[in-house]
């Protein structure tokens, strides 16, 4: 049986095969405070899981905090320059 991902927004499971072929999913993880995008799938640690279409949604919900467990609140301030910079180079 493959592993599954699923998004911290939606809550949509992906198939970790299908995430491979159509990348549909971001991985994410936290370090010092910071949610840091990671698009290649390498860094390690705890890690999230969320649809680029469900940015918004998963800032509204504070999913962040939960995913990662923190007691504090997350800085996001890496993962907006990333949605920034994709929704600018499709544009």
């Amino acid at each position: 049986m493959d592993p599954v991902r699923s998004c911290i927004a939606c809550r949509d499971h992906v198939a970790l095969s299908d995430l491979r072929n159509a990348e549909i999913l971001l991985h994410l993880v936290e370090r010092d405070g910071q949610v840091i995008p990671d698009p290649q799938h390498r860094l390690g640690g705890r890690g999230a899981w969320l649809h680029p279409h469900c940015w918004e949604k998963a800032k509204t919900r504070r999913s962040f905090d939960r995913a990662f467990k923190s007691t504090k609140a997350l800085s996001l301030e890496e993962l907006e320059k990333f949605f920034n910079n994709l929704h600018e180079e499709h544009k």
